[in-house]
């Protein structure tokens, strides 16, 4: 059977083309989209380039390597979640190829068919390429940088290569700040004169110069301050608590979290339960070729250090899963490249423990991306269909619904028939309690009482989520009496219920 998988996978481009088709399955299937959170700022960025050209933007609209891409996305795709996504598909892709050619190269086409499974099925990527965002694409970016200069190493330095991998961690730098975390990788390359003098790792320093001192002389003739955009980063938003923000799902101590966040949250699964041996075992086992083994370190040095700076930084990075994408891409390459070793070059139960590791590995996986929450703007959609499907009426909802919901009401052409007034009258008014139960950001605490339902209205509709297919398997077993009974209600209850009310009489004053 393992002979038949090598066949299948070792074969030319093979590899690839089946790596990349699971992976689009799976995006088809978990697609995320729009969810009204960085999307929205980035979005809002491309709209600043097509209708105020040239455009300089503010904290996240500035992010140029993002926001430019998709405008030219919104003006070829027009205006819809998708065109809206496409920018950090595309970014996602790039970086499945470049790692599959570089994994070949080194490992041979079976262990590259498996680091790109590994990595086509983890749960991060996986969600997060269905999502506009920057982590896909500073990640991608960055690789492509490491690959530039993994090449150098491998082959001698390359001032055309070199130059190259700064300008690209320049373009990281400009999508986000975070960026700058791979000088301690390169930092430390150069220190150590790793493979070649230290003068060559100048030019990568040349490279990224170059890049922003576009950014700058761009800045500073916009706005008059070369460093606009590393002021308002430094300036946007108040100190992180890690251990109220709560993005990791467990908070020990700061010396551990950022390892805990690997090891607990289900964007992870079992990889680093994987990753840290048998990438320990790539790095230093004797009977591996030393091309291999080397190849390994880099790798895995690579992920170490962009672990350790969003560790180190805890008043700036909440430890939410996306900030160690880079480190668990290297860590699904380290994987991938050790299993499709053992298969590839063991005997008897070693090459089944590499085939059952692949197997263990991709079905936990398809696990985390199942229970994920791929509907995080339910209320706000099933709003939008609405309007959409009743073109004639005029609605009206809470504040932050309404504020979350105000992309997609534009391109459905329907902002104009949605207002966020207290409801009154006989107006038909849209309930997103998980919006409107509680005070937020848009509705002040004596706003609350206004915007929840009266016995006296009539409910016209519910729009209740679908049970996912696990929670009726759960139901139908009764197996979901077992289970705590706050694990049971995220399962069944992924997202929670709107309504559509008639307002039958003018509603209560709120409290003063």
């Amino acid at each position: 059977m393992i002979d038949r998988f090598e066949t299948f996978a070792g074969t030319g481009r093979r590899g690839l083309i089946a790596g990349l088709g699971v992976f689009l399955i799976l995006l088809a299937l978990s697609w995320v989209g729009f969810i009204a959170s960085d999307d929205v700022t980035y979005a809002k960025g491309a709209y600043g380039w097509i209708e105020h050209f040239p455009y300089v933007g503010g904290h996240g609209t500035i992010r140029y390597p993002i926001t430019i891409p998709m405008a030219l996305s919104f003006v070829t795709f027009g205006e819809n979640e998708f065109a809206m996504v496409l920018p950090s598909l595309l970014y996602l892709i790039l970086f499945l190829v470049m790692a599959w050619r570089v994994t070949r190269d080194i490992a041979g086409p079976l262990p590259a068919f498996c680091a790109l499974l590994a990595c086509a099925t983890n749960p991060l990527i996986v969600v997060q390429s269905s999502i506009a965002n920057v982590d896909v694409i500073e990640m991608a970016l960055l690789f492509g940088a490491w690959f530039l200069c993994f090449r150098c190493l491998e082959d001698g330095p390359d001032r055309g290569r070199l130059l190259g991998a700064g300008a690209l961690v320049g373009l990281a730098f400009l999508t986000r700040e975070t960026a700058i975390f791979v000088a301690v990788y390169f930092g430390l390359l150069f220190l150590a004169g790793h493979r070649f003098n230290r003068w060559h790792y100048l030019w990568m320093a040349m490279g990224f110069l170059a890049v922003w001192l576009v950014e700058l002389l761009y800045l500073g003739i916009m706005t008059g301050d070369p460093f606009y955009r590393f002021n308002i980063a430094l300036h946007h938003d108040p100190t992180i608590n890690r251990a109220i923000d709560l993005a990791g799902n467990v908070i020990v101590s700061p010396l551990v979290d950022p390892l805990l966040v690997m090891l607990v949250n289900q964007e992870f699964m079992l990889l680093m339960f994987l990753a840290i041996p048998l990438g320990t075992w790539l790095c230093f086992s004797p009977q591996l070729p030393p091309r291999l083994r080397h190849f390994a370190r880099q790798i895995a040095l690579f992920g170490l250090c962009w672990l350790i700076c969003v560790g180190a930084v805890q008043k700036l990075l909440p430890l939410n899963p996306r900030y160690f994408m880079i480190t668990a891409t290297m860590a699904c390459l380290l994987t991938g490249v050790a299993l499709g070793w053992l298969m590839k070059e063991a005997r008897g139960l070693w090459r089944l423990a590499g085939l059952g590791g692949l197997a263990l590995l991709v079905g936990t996986n398809l696990v985390g991306i199942y229970v994920e929450n791929r509907n995080p703007t339910f209320g706000e959609e099933k709003l939008v269909d609405l309007l959409v499907s009743r073109p004639d009426v005029a609605i009206t909802t809470d504040p932050m619904t309404l504020y979350r919901a105000d992309l997609p009401l534009q391109w459905a052409r329907a902002t104009k028939r949605v207002t966020s007034a207290p409801p009154s009258g006989a107006a038909l008014y849209y309930y997103n309690p998980v919006r409107s139960a509680k005070p937020n950001a848009k509705m002040a605490a004596a706003m609350v009482p206004t915007y929840q339902p009266r016995p006296d209205w009539v409910l016209i509709e519910e729009f209740a989520p679908e049970p996912s297919y696990l929670a009726r398997a759960l139901r139908w077993s009764g197996l979901h009496s077992r289970l705590p009974a706050s694990i049971w209600d995220k399962l069944r209850h992924a997202n929670e219920s709107s309504y559509l009310y008639r307002v039958t009489a003018d509603p209560a004053p709120g409290p003063a």
